[in-house]
């Protein structure tokens, strides 16, 4: 890291002076990128889910049948759970005591 560094390049951590500006710009940044992360989880999880739905439906005989196919039976739960988990962590960061404060 760069002795000129006012912040952690990794984790936004403040090292140097900043102004009360920066600090902000800085915890927006932060923010955007988990609020980013947590919302590409849920993409992830919706086309797990789809492929997984295909996969049911397209494995033979045709249709809904019981048992589903491994490949549903694994894709399914995890795109499920995974939704879950992405969705809890945008609501949790757009609480309002876990937002940054604004420009």
């Amino acid at each position: 890291m760069s002795s000129l560094a006012r912040a952690c390049p990794h984790c936004h951590t403040a090292v140097g002076e900043m102004s009360d500006t920066e600090r902000d710009r800085l915890a927006r940044k932060r923010w955007r990128k988990q609020a980013d992360r947590a919302a590409n989880a849920t993409y992830i999880a919706l086309a797990l889910l789809v492929i997984g739905a295909i996969w049911w439906w397209g494995a033979p005989p045709q249709g809904w049948f019981f048992p589903p196919p491994v490949g549903a039976l694994v894709s399914l739960p995890i795109g499920l759970a995974l939704y879950l988990v992405g969705r809890g962590w945008l609501l949790w960061l757009r609480l309002p005591r876990n937002r940054p404060p604004p420009e």
